[in-house]
């Protein structure tokens, strides 16, 4: 069995990059005509992944570190990330309330997103800040 991080693929993007990566998600998410979710494709998505997710992962990273368990917000108001003590997390996007669920790993600086629908994410924890898909978050609350 190959490790998880044989199996996933990461792509490091600039925030212009990112943005037009949420724009074609977005737009391929809206135009889906076979009857799911419009929440296909997570607007903060910068990789997908084949590999098991987080709370399957057998010495994966841990999921709650409680530095980063709370609400964190852009300035902009258009993203908005709630993460939650036992690992879950909920986002916001561009007012559409709970627009992408699902799991989360912190490991070091990385915070690894995994909506229920595969896509998987990739943010840096910064101290008092989370950079996720050319946005900056900050601690709400």
């Amino acid at each position: 069995m190959e490790k998880e991080t044989d199996v996933s693929r990461n792509l490091s993007l600039g925030a212009g990059a990112g943005a037009a990566l949420v724009t074609a998600l977005l737009a391929t998410a809206a135009c889906s005509s076979d009857g799911d979710d419009a929440r296909a494709a997570a607007p903060s998505a910068v990789s997908s992944s084949a590999a098991p997710s987080a709370t399957a992962s057998a010495g994966g990273a841990k999921p709650a570190a409680p530095s980063v368990v709370g609400t964190w917000a852009s300035d902009d108001g258009g993203l908005r990330l709630v993460l939650n003590a036992d690992g879950t997390f909920v986002e916001d996007y561009n007012g559409q309330k709970a627009a992408y669920a699902g799991k989360y790993t912190v490991s070091g600086s990385t915070l690894t997103l995994n909506d229920k629908t595969g896509v998987t994410a990739n943010g840096t924890i910064n101290g008092g800040s989370i950079s996720l898909s050319g946005s900056t978050l900050a601690k709400k609350g």
